[in-house]
């Protein structure tokens, strides 16, 4: 922290209530947004309230400190960073202030899917749909007026603010509306009174829109989309002014919104789309006139690459598009029944089969869940495109163009021989309907050196948008990205702008840079660098992972701070500490963020050993939900493990994750004890003891040590190898620490099965835990010796090609996905390949017809949840579907995210209440009363589903044994579990 920083903190200590970051590590983490371009900023703020805006507002004026507004940080424009203080309205101003019959008012940091949420409940929504709806802000949202596909049917955000609470540069809090301009104040009122500032700010205003009036009818034609600029048009009627109209698209850099009041509309009565798929791209483009004239709901374009992209995603889009295809338009009608619907949508087909008879009508429905399914294609395909590799990427530099809808064609003809000039391809995604372009060229990454290049063929391709009247930016704001064009766009009308300027922010005090600049290169400068292309190589710290070379910040640069891992949507589970609170360094981009600006030499690779880089990572437990759910597969696991392996080869590990890393080398103390050990678990005064000398919470309910470890109890029978006739190929057990100390039932269940089917089972009698514990508590150096340990045993095992099987997922996970990170071996790969989830290898008996159903009937009615791991493995859920074809069984599959217990980590006194958090709607799932018995692979997830209720969970395996014939002790197991323990709610 320098002195100037150090001065903020200590003039702000006790007047601002919220947090202020000045470390590396925070400033790092909101240096970025979706766009190309990185600039670290002094420090961070997060306001609790309104008040504390105007004390950084106030604060600011007084010592000329840059202020930037930031939401979720998903501009692709680079609206929302900047060298001053980051504003950041997500992290605590996010809430829904009240809900009347036709509005709704919000803070700024409140997401708009999670707004709609609540809306539904009174059968209405808030109308614009940008594509990233999940993370966006409605803050955000207000700041570059954003759109989306259904733009043409119900306008842009700024058509749907009615008031808005604003704090100016000065400090001063502004409500803002319709404004009447002969609107009196006290005669006596102070130079900082609100309304005496209000009326000379409006009266200022209103003279300077009055005066060029004639300029800004002649350089601000209407346009259904444009966001270029300050929206000086259809500000004034008469004697009254709509301020909200000029704020929304100002980018924050006029004024702060601190809450909004928003109009909501009905709900849509009936809703029904269709996927028109085309052989060339030239028919969709002159089919989209046709289809407009019938005034859709929405009208998409997407190109080949997209649909291929689509095709590669989901199996769904596979049956559904054609290799051939190559281009499709995306429409929806919505009316007052369905009847009305299908006639609008058969009109829109019948107009685009007479541009192109051969058109192929795919995906007609009227089912809400199928119209939602056809609007995910371009929602989770456009994201995607971050994930192709190559030398060239797709960046969003030319990505918000608009055009009157009739100019779509010719405009876009035009604009395909500018990237052929240039020698780029581009991707191609539009609201055609609304004359909405989304261009992204692939290029290499630029740098300032190189970026004349890129910065050229955007002049090029400006000019010819503006020969179509159109605009550079239709809703995604004009950053660093644009900004310097907007002379060209508007010509004298841009003296106009900075004159707006000036009445709201006289010292260039809010979000610099934007929208007004002097700067004509500001389009290539405050690039994101990226390695490979930096003039020098950044000095690193040594690398606790085991990482080729290059690969590390290969890998680091896939991530495009799209922010897709901000979402806190009930149907993803990415990322559950996210989906906890609004903050940012718990998202998992913060520690891309974090390793880029290591790699690239932007921060101190000492930051990494700090405090500060330890609490970034320790808002991750190695779920791997943001590998799967990330567009761009980012191992984001990887460099969290990589951040505090580094933090704990400095710092060394705390007490609890010591001691619960080796719970391996404990457990067979607990076994040779167990009633000793079992009753003093459940014994609350030595649970307090065990909670103020190792830090296992003390509210906990532990797993019971059984009397004997599963691998003494096979050391004569299953580890004896000589017993298998010779010829036979086995199947090997990798006996994990639950198994072996609290559940050797479990393994003699699959044992039970595996015999039921003939084969054979091999159970090594020298192996050891994973090392997964040790993993993500950051103590690479042990977990490597139980690698290599394992390695040693079950590596002759694999090149001999026996199949390894694990029941528990996480065990997978660490042999499959883990060691390769961990060791360099001659065995790696063969272990690799013949690791198998336990379920796996038996969903793959059934596939093949091999599968007994020999089940004996069990009237049960069963929960089941998915471990993360388990989906992290991608192999679905196999021993789910098994046990749904045991008689009697009702399986309700709980979809309500992560346990939250992530193995060592809800253990511990000091994350229990984080992981209860984290878990809550599972475990409130668990107490229905209609519910018997839970189930699920994972030894973690049990014991959270268990906390709070009676209601047993066993493994999967031990349904199917118990259906087989074999174990009927499980069947005690079943009934519900008295054992007396406190357990804090």
């Amino acid at each position: 922290m320098d002195d100037l920083q150090q001065r903020i903190s200590e003039d702000l200590t006790g007047v601002f209530e919220g947090e202020l970051r000045f470390d590396d590590v925070a400033r790092q983490a909101y240096s970025t947004d979706a766009s190309l371009y990185q600039m670290l900023p002094l420090g961070v703020a997060c306001p609790r309230h309104e008040q504390d805006v105007v004390t950084i507002a106030k604060y600011a004026r007084e010592h000329y400190l840059p202020l930037i507004p930031r939401g979720g940080g998903t501009g692709l424009a680079g609206g929302a960073i900047g060298s001053g203080l980051i504003v950041d309205f997500s992290r605590h101003m996010n809430h829904i202030e009240s809900i009347d019959a036709a509005t709704v008012r919000v803070q700024p940091g409140v997401v708009r899917e999670q707004l709609n949420r609540r809306l539904r409940e009174y059968g209405r929504y808030f109308a614009p749909d940008p594509s990233n709806s999940r993370v966006t802000t409605i803050g955000g949202m207000i700041g570059v007026d954003a759109a989306g596909s259904h733009a043409v049917r119900v306008g842009a955000t700024r058509d749907h603010v009615k008031q808005m609470r604003l704090v100016l540069a000065s400090g001063v809090v502004l409500d803002a509306g319709l404004e009447t301009l002969d609107r009196p104040f006290p005669a006596d009122a102070s130079e900082s009174d609100p309304e005496r500032v209000r009326h000379e700010l409006l009266h200022r205003l209103a003279h300077l829109l009055d005066v060029n009036s004639q300029l800004i009818h002649d350089r601000q034609p209407p346009l259904l989309r444009n966001c270029a600029g300050y929206h000086l048009r259809t500000l004034m009627h008469r004697q009254e002014l709509n301020l909200p109209r000029l704020i929304v698209g100002s980018e924050g850099t006029l004024a702060m919104c601190t809450s909004a009041t928003l109009h909501t509309s009905p709900l849509p009565a009936h809703r029904g789309a269709v996927l028109l798929l085309f052989g060339a791209l030239e028919s969709a483009i002159r089919a989209v006139q046709g289809i407009t004239e019938q005034q859709p709901s929405a009208c998409d374009l997407l190109d080949r690459r997209l649909l291929s992209l689509a095709r590669e995603e989901d199996e769904r889009f596979e049956k559904l598009i054609p290799a051939a295809a190559e281009a499709a338009l995306l429409v929806e009608q919505t009316g007052y029944s369905q009847a009305q619907v299908a006639d609008r949508l058969q009109s829109c087909i019948a107009r685009a089969r007479e541009s192109d008879r051969s058109v192929l009508v795919a995906g007609e429905t009227y089912v809400p869940d199928e119209v939602d399914l056809l609007w995910s294609l371009p929602y989770r395909v456009v994201p995607l495109l971050t994930a192709l590799r190559g030398e060239t990427r797709p960046v969003p530099i030319v990505e918000d163009l608009a055009v009157p809808p009739e100019a779509l064609h010719d405009f876009l003809v035009r604009a395909q021989r500018v990237f052929q000039k240039h020698w780029v391809t581009a991707s191609l995604y539009a609201h055609a309907s609304s004359g909405q372009v989304h261009f992204r060229p692939f290029v290499r990454w630029p740098t300032m050196a190189d970026g004349g290049q890129l910065e050229s063929l955007a002049r090029e391709l400006y000019e010819v948008v503006f020969a179509f009247g159109g605009t550079i930016s239709g809703e995604h704001g004009d950053g660093l990205s644009r900004t310097s064009f907007l002379r060209s766009q508007y010509g004298p009308l841009y003296r106009v702008f900075k004159q707006v300027k000036d009445l709201f922010d006289p010292h260039n005090l809010l979000n610099p840079g934007k929208i007004i600049s002097d700067d004509p290169h500001l389009t290539i400068k405050n690039l994101r660098p990226q390695p490979g292309t930096l003039e020098t190589e950044p000095q690193l710290v040594e690398l606790q992972m085991h990482w080729s070379p290059g690969a590390l910040p290969e890998a680091v640069a896939r991530c495009n701070g799209c922010g897709v891992c901000r979402t806190q949507s009930l149907n993803e589970r990415m990322c559950p500490f996210f989906h906890l609170e609004s903050n940012e360094e718990a998202s998992p981009r913060a520690k891309a963020n974090l390793l880029r600006g290591v790699v690239t030499g932007t921060i101190d690779p000492r930051e990494l050993t700090t405090e500060h880089a330890k609490q970034l990572a320790d808002s991750c437990f190695n779920c791997r939900q943001c590998v799967i759910e990330c567009p761009a597969q980012v191992d984001i696991p990887a460099f969290v493990q990589e951040i505090r392996a580094s933090y704990v080869n400095a710092n060394g590990l705390s007490r609890a994750d010591w001691t619960l890393s080796r719970a391996h080398s404990f457990g067979r103390l607990g076994t040779a004890f167990a009633p000793l050990a079992n009753w003093a678990l459940n014994n609350s005064g030595f649970r307090w003891v065990l909670q103020r000398l190792i830090g296992i919470s003390q509210h906990r309910r532990l797993p019971q040590f059984a009397r004997r470890t599963f691998l003494d109890l096979v050391r004569n029978t299953l580890s004896d190898r000589r017993r298998i006739a010779d010829g036979k190929r086995p199947v090997v057990l990798f006996v994990d620490h639950f198994v072996n100390f609290h559940d050797p039932e479990l393994g003699f269940a699959l044992v039970a099965i595996l015999e039921h089917h003939g084969i054979d089972v091999y159970v090594p009698p020298v192996q050891t835990a994973s090392g997964m514990a040790m993993i993500t508590a950051g103590d690479l150096d042990a977990a490597r010796e139980l690698a290599l340990t394992n390695l040693r045993t079950f590596g002759e095992l694999a090149r001999e090609g026996m199949t390894i099987l694990c029941t528990e997922p996480t065990a997978a996970v660490c042999l499959k996905q883990d060691y390769p990170r961990l060791v360099s071996h001659p065995d790696l790969a063969a272990l690799t390949s013949q690791v198998t989830e336990a379920g796996t290898f038996l969903k793959a008996l059934a596939e093949q017809g091999r599968l007994k159903r020999d089940f004996t009937p069990l009237d049960l009615q069963v929960a089941y949840h998915t471990p993360c791991h388990l989906r992290a493995l991608d192999v679905g859920t196999p021993l789910a579907d098994l046990v749904e074809l045991i008689p009697g069984i009702t399986l309700h599959r709980i979809e309500k995210g992560c346990s939250g217990m992530a193995g060592a980590f809800g253990l511990t006194a000091s994350k229990f209440d984080t992981s209860m958090q984290i878990g809550e709607a599972l475990m409130a799932e668990m107490q229905r009363p209609d519910l018997q018995l839970g189930t699920t692979e994972c030894s973690g997830c049990k014991l959270q589903m268990e906390q709070q209720t009676t209601t047993p969970t066993l493994h999967p395996l031990k349904l199917l044994a118990l259906a087989y014939g074999y174990m009927p002790e499980i069947r005690q197991k079943l009934a519900p579990n008295r054992r007396a323990l406190t357990v804090r709610s």
